[in-house]
């Protein structure tokens, strides 16, 4: 990755840049810690640390994904906490931005999401304790997002995470499509 591709990336990352009342960076998205969780059917607000304080000795999983709608993109991160042959209890965020020009810069707004969230939750789980972040791309060619397969899950085993992918990648691909 080249120093200008990386300074892009982290201008979208850090928050916006403003000249005089004017947004520079299109892409902003809030700062992790001031995303708001909510139930799965949105009824009810969580309070993310509790959550995963309660929730701490079972396996957890991170989707996220985007849908366009106009001139807008809507990121929708789901969190679940999943225990063996018990099911799963899922938690998520959404937000949105401007609609991003390639599809790369939005699947890599997908993975960045996620891989905030899994850094919340590992820091403040059992070092034992599973956390996997399923991204929604496929590996069959025939599909635009295979191209950035190999980035993306390298990305996220390099900073300690287990990687999923289509059509493995259930909490991107089903939970957090089904609502965003």
């Amino acid at each position: 990755m080249t120093l200008k591709r990386l300074e892009r990336i982290t201008d979208q990352i850090e928050g916006p840049i403003k000249m005089g009342n004017q947004r520079i960076n299109k892409y902003e998205y809030p700062p992790f810690k001031e995303w708001k969780w909510k139930s799965y059917d949105r009824k009810k607000v969580i309070n993310l640390e509790e959550w995963v304080e309660e929730m701490k000795n079972r396996l957890f999983f991170i989707g996220t994904d985007s849908q366009t709608y106009g001139k807008k993109c809507v990121f929708t991160t789901c969190l679940i906490a999943y225990e063996m042959g018990r099911g799963g209890t899922v938690i998520l965020h959404s937000d949105k931005t401007e609609k991003f020009d390639s599809l790369r810069q939005r699947l890599l707004m997908e993975a960045f999401r996620s891989l905030d969230t899994a850094w919340f939750v590992d820091g403040r789980i059992p070092k034992e304790t599973k956390v996997a972040i399923h991204l929604d791309v496929n590996e069959n060619l025939r599909y635009k997002s295979a191209r950035y397969k190999e980035e993306l899950v390298g990305m996220i085993i390099g900073q300690g995470f287990e990687a999923s992918w289509k059509p493995n990648a259930w909490g991107a691909q089903s939970v957090a499509d089904r609502v965003c």
